[in-house]
């Protein structure tokens, strides 16, 4: 096995290192907050002319370094903001409520319309900046929809500076400290999405840590049958090291506030489109637990606890969460924010690939309207790949395809001067559908007929302006270089009150609904379904995944008539609305992009786990990559598993002798 050094052996190398290599910079203190070692600095200027020996002493410790200016000579906020506004050009317009200081990271951030005239072309302005109050300057593009909830996170991490910081601290003595035992094993344990879509929850366990992938809930499962396996005897959440999260969707994130509520006080590493996604959907699952009459599981107390232990991790930084495990977030092109997790475990004894959900296509044969990149492909070091497996059985209808049928609805919905209602999940599927509607008008190809837009759509659209550089090539460019918003039209109209809920039900001509949730399991669109459902005219189409047991599901699997909640109590409707469906928008990677995916994916795993598909979905995937292994470049036919909730699979130390003569009973 690995040796490691202890913790107090790393800290004392990392202190001995520090004040060697930066002696010019005045260190004043050396923190190990979160997965990075801090060095806070009397000599502002260092920040910038000593970033080249940061990183050589950050590539001597493989440890993530990070210089900050000692509190004590940074400027007050009032005199920073004044000394920034005097410096910042007559075209460039920036509100002083678009300053934002960081005090633990002793960052203050403008918002401004126009980075780039305000930043120019060299680092004058944050030299100066820096120079004069010590703090150091970040500009950010000021996105073109204001968004409420990354301005309450803004203020909760100025308010709660200090918890924020004592919680990092805290958490740097987990990952800094001593090894117990070094890495003994590497082993999964489902605690959900095995053999099922939901619930996503994957324990990993090396004997020394225990880290654990996503905390979600099932979206058509109620009571402990909506929960992941956390009663399983693996499970301990006073074990558990650190948590991370893969995105932002509730299967994946609901039961996350829940362990902090029994007692966890570890991290939540996230992408930072995450963490703002993250916050406002689960604030939304308690109020919606409210409306309903219903008790919620947590409040938003643990929620509040839960953001002061969030750590953002950008895609491709690599950085500790456990003392033998390293994480990398890489692109997984399913919703923004949405990551692939790789592990790096044991000083390299063993990586791990989780993809989470995952949308691939191959951008040169892509003809579709795409929101976001694909999937990355390459990495340094795979032996195990945790796969999903939504589409393993089915092709749905290629993208081009879905676009022609959504052209093909509006237009008939025009023309009979019926509704179309689209159900959408409020994050990734809403945002898409605008923009295909979106460039769909532009190209003429539909009429331009009032869009209205329900739900928690708005907000969530608003965080995708924030981060334009993670959009796909096209819509990045649209929005960073040509200063148009595809999420705002004249024809879009966002529902914020029961008034323009109303006009949109009631409204005489033809009309595009977009609105939560997507599997008809609450929100807004329980409501216009219960009035379009009697008109033949009207159209209900399902662009995404349907769980087993949701209403959506079965409304697409041909049900005629159904209860539905309306004012409080169940009614019973007649369904004479036309039911579709469009699968082929799905954010989910289809069965043969899931083939493709692992054909391209380099280096090739010797272990693959298949997980968050229906069993027959993923019998069938795994059967095909059985065989068509050589075609896909495997020098060896990879060991396909298929596992349930509650199984443990080890994948390190391995028996070959007692794998090969289990591959022949």
């Amino acid at each position: 096995m690995a040796e490691f050094e202890s913790g107090r052996e790393l800290r004392n190398k990392a202190v001995r290192e520090i004040l060697r290599h930066l002696e010019e910079a005045e260190v004043s203190g050396i923190e190990f907050e979160g997965p990075e070692i801090a060095v806070y600095v009397r000599n502002p200027k260092f920040i910038l002319e000593g970033e080249e020996k940061v990183r050589e002493l950050a590539k001597l410790l493989k440890k993530r370094v990070v210089v900050r200016t000692d509190p004590r000579v940074r400027k007050s906020r009032d005199v920073t903001l004044q000394h920034l506004l005097q410096l910042i050009p007559e075209d460039v317009n920036v509100d002083p409520r678009d300053v934002q200081f960081d005090e633990v990271l002793g960052e203050v951030r403008v918002l401004a319309d126009k980075p780039g005239k305000l930043l120019g072309k060299g680092a004058a302005l944050r030299s100066q900046v820096l120079a004069a109050t010590g703090w150091r300057l970040e500009v950010y593009r000021k996105p073109p929809m204001a968004s409420k909830v990354l301005d309450s996170i803004m203020r909760h991490m100025a308010i709660s500076s200090e918890r924020r910081r004592k919680a990092l601290m805290e958490i740097g003595d987990r990952i800094y400290r001593d090894v117990v035992v070094g890495t003994r094993h590497v082993r999964i344990i489902g605690l959900g999405s095995f053999s099922e879509v939901g619930r996503s929850a994957i324990l990993v366990d090396t004997g020394e840590s225990k880290v654990l992938l996503d905390a979600g809930m099932s979206p058509s499962g109620t009571g402990l049958d909506a929960m992941p396996y956390y009663w399983t005897p693996e499970f301990r959440v006073e074990e558990l090291d650190a948590i991370i999260v893969s995105h932002a969707h509730i299967d994946h994130i609901a039961s996350l506030p829940l362990l902090y509520k029994y007692g966890y006080r570890g991290p939540v590493f996230v992408t930072p489109p995450t963490r703002d996604i993250m916050l406002l959907m689960l604030a939304d699952f308690v109020e919606l637990a409210k409306r309903e009459g219903q008790e919620p599981i947590y409040t938003m107390k643990e929620i509040a606890q839960m953001m002061t232990r969030v750590i953002t991790v950008n895609y491709d930084t690599v950085i500790d969460v456990a003392p033998d495990v390293k994480l990398t977030f890489v692109n997984a092109g399913h919703i923004m924010g949405s990551a692939m997790v790789h592990l790096h475990i044991g000083q390299g004894l063993y990586n791990i690939l989780y993809s989470a959900d995952f949308k691939y296509y191959r951008l040169k044969l892509d003809k579709g309207r795409r929101l976001l990149p694909p999937a990355v492909e390459e990495f340094h070091r795979v032996e195990a790949l945790i796969l999903e497996g939504t589409y393993g059985a089915k092709e749905p209808q290629p993208r081009e395809k879905a676009e022609e049928d959504l052209v093909a609805l509006v237009n008939k919905i025009s023309e009979s001067r019926g509704k179309l209602l689209l159900p959408v999940m409020a994050v990734g599927r809403g945002q898409d559908m605008m923009y295909v509607l979106y460039t769909l008008m532009k190209e003429k190809r539909i009429p331009e007929v009032p869009v209205y837009v329900d739900g928690m759509i708005y907000e969530v659209t608003a965080i995708y302006t924030e981060y334009p550089e993670l959009l796909a090539k096209p819509v990045r460019d649209l929005i960073m270089y040509q200063g148009e918003n595809p999420f705002v039209a004249e024809n879009f109209v966002f529902v914020n009150d029961e008034d323009t809920r109303q006009e949109a039900i009631n409204s005489q001509g033809p009309a595009v609904v977009i609105s939560t949730s997507g599997m008809m399991t609450g929100g807004p669109v329980l409501e216009y379904f219960a009035n379009f459902a009697d008109d033949e005219r009207n159209v209900l189409a399902f662009v995404s995944y349907q769980a087993p047991g949701t209403l959506a599901r079965r409304l697409a699997e041909g049900e005629k008539e159904v209860e539905v909640p309306v004012d409080g109590s169940l009614k019973t409707l007649k369904v004479k609305m036309e039911v579709t469906s469009i699968e082929g928008f799905t954010g989910h990677a289809t069965r043969s992009e899931l083939l493709s995916f692992v054909k391209h994916l380099r280096p090739k795993p010797r272990t693959i786990i298949l997980n968050h598909g229906e069993p027959a979905a993923l019998l069938s995937l795994g059967r095909s990559i059985k065989e068509s292994w050589q075609r896909m470049g495997f020098e060896a036919p990879p060991e396909i598993l298929m596992p349930e909730n509650a199984e443990s699979i080890r994948l390190f130390p391995r028996s070959q002798k007692v794998k090969v003569a289990l591959d022949y009973l």
